[in-house]
This record gives structure tokens, C-alpha cells and sequence, in this order.
């Protein structure tokens, strides 16, 4: 793909998906173009882990993974207030919520910049960061049933009630969090159908979005009535 980017000027991409739609391979494929982290759930739950806030431990990460969570959770030891007790078994989910934690957590790897954040209601999140693409991909849902098939090797019954609950999981999550719904469209930069557009053609449409954002901040256009 050629491009003329400034990804210099962009601290970041977040990406809301429906299950099974692609999302998750387009945010790796635009971080690959790009030369950017990845931010995913595995990484949240790491920090998450490192803060002490979540009983759940965390998936074994690439190299790559584990040195971006690190830096994040470095990063966030410079917060004023601090967050974190300078001792971190002083930490307990009385103290933060998850929720406040999540927040912090997307804000510092939105200060870090050059990353593409899929989910966690990063586009609520980051809604003020005008150097932010925020993008939403959707796909039919028979489409989406079979990509689940295909991909977890199930039958499309079962398929499909996990299509439809992960869904729901994710509706509610970002309606309990940030009190607004997941499929506002007023909520993204770029909204992508890989119902008609596959992932290739998908990807070079949203390089092409962060690149008109990133021109649109350098170059600002005035409007008028």
C-alpha cells in the first residue's frame, strides 16, 4: 500500500467491532501498515494483573505485547496524583475500580501514542483527542455466524448464541461505563462494513481516514453557513 501518512500527527486508533466482523485483524493489519502497537483485551488484563485489580491472570504474550504493557504501566507511575500506592500490595479494587483503572489505562497508551486500541470503549474514552481515529467495524450477521464457525471450528447454532452474546457483553459494557450506546454512530470517525468491503480493502480505507484526519489537523478548514 502506498500511502501519504502522517501518522506523526496521530496518537491513535481505536477500533469498536461487532463479533466476528474482522475488527481484530484489521487493528493488527493497520498497526502492522503503521509500524504501532497493538492494544487489545490480552494487554488490559495484563495491566490490569500489574495493578493488582483483577483476579483473572493474564494470557501468555509475545515479546512485543509484554514491553508495551510494561511501558504503560511505567507510565502511569508518574501520574499526579499518583495512581498507583508507592507500595503496590496496598492496592486493592476498594481503592480504583476497574472501570476508573480501564481509563487510565487507555488515556496513557493515548499519551504514548502510535497505537490502535480495539474495544474497552476506547472511542467514549478518547472522544476528546482530536489526534485520535475512531473507528467501528460491522458486519451482516449470517456472515459473521459463519466467520464464527469457521474460525472456532462450532456448529452455527452455538455459533451464532455466541455471536449474539458477545454482542450484548459489549452493548452493555459501554453502556454501563460510559452511559451511552456502542452503536452511536456520532461516536466514530469511520464507520466500515466488511459485509462489503473485505479486510484488505477495509484496512486501506481507514489508513486513507487517518491520513485525511491527520492533513485535517495540520490544516484545519474553516466552515461556512
Amino acid at each position: 500500500m502506498n500511502h501519504n501518512l502522517h501518522p506523526t500527527s496521530m496518537r491513535a486508533i481505536t477500533v469498536s467491532r461487532e463479533y466476528g466482523s474482522g475488527g481484530g485483524e484489521i487493528a493488527r493489519m493497520l498497526a502492522h501498515s503503521l509500524g504501532w502497537e497493538v492494544l487489545d483485551s490480552g494487554i488490559v488484563q495484563l495491566v490490569a494483573r500489574k495493578l493488582d485489580i483483577s483476579p483473572e491472570v493474564a494470557s501468555t504474550h509475545d515479546e512485543q505485547v509484554e514491553g508495551f504493557a510494561q511501558r504503560l504501566f511505567e507510565a502511569m507511575q508518574y501520574f499526579s496524583p499518583p495512581v498507583l500506592p508507592e507500595n503496590p500490595l496496598e492496592l486493592s479494587v476498594n481503592d480504583i475500580t476497574y472501570g476508573q483503572t480501564l481509563g487510565q489505562v487507555l488515556t496513557t497508551a493515548a499519551d504514548i501514542g502510535h497505537v490502535v486500541i480495539v474495544g474497552r470503549g476506547a472511542q467514549v474514552t478518547l472522544a476528546s483527542y482530536k489526534d485520535v481515529l475512531h473507528l467501528r467495524v460491522v458486519a451482516p450477521t449470517s456472515q459473521r455466524i459463519n466467520c464464527v464457525m469457521r474460525r472456532d471450528n462450532l456448529d452455527a447454532l452455538t455459533a451464532g448464541e455466541y455471536v449474539y452474546r458477545k454482542d450484548r457483553e459489549r452493548e452493555r459494557s459501554v453502556k454501563e461505563l460510559h452511559h451511552c450506546a456502542i452503536s452511536d454512530a456520532h461516536l466514530y470517525d469511520l464507520i466500515i462494513n466488511t459485509g462489503a468491503l473485505n479486510l484488505c480493502c477495509a484496512t486501506e480505507l481507514a489508513l486513507r481516514a487517518l491520513d485525511y484526519k491527520a492533513q485535517s489537523l495540520l490544516h484545519p478548514v474553516t466552515s461556512s453557513n
